[in-house]
């Protein structure tokens, strides 16, 4: 657990690479919205940034 855990929020991104769901392992294909973690403007080498398909995301 990293100190930058309760700043995380999802964003809503349109993939550039083909991605897999963190959560349902479901593939993300290039071009399609899915859901990332990010934590604003910090750049913070390290921190494991998870990645969601649409569907998980909107949970």
């Amino acid at each position: 657990m990293s100190k930058y855990n309760n700043i995380k929020f999802l964003k809503e991104t349109k993939a550039r690479n083909s991605y897999t769901c963190e959560k349902c392992s479901a593939e993300i294909k290039i071009g399609e919205i899915y859901y990332k973690e990010s934590i604003g403007r910090i750049n913070v080498p390290g921190v494991n940034l998870k990645k969601f398909c649409y569907k998980c995301g909107k949970e």
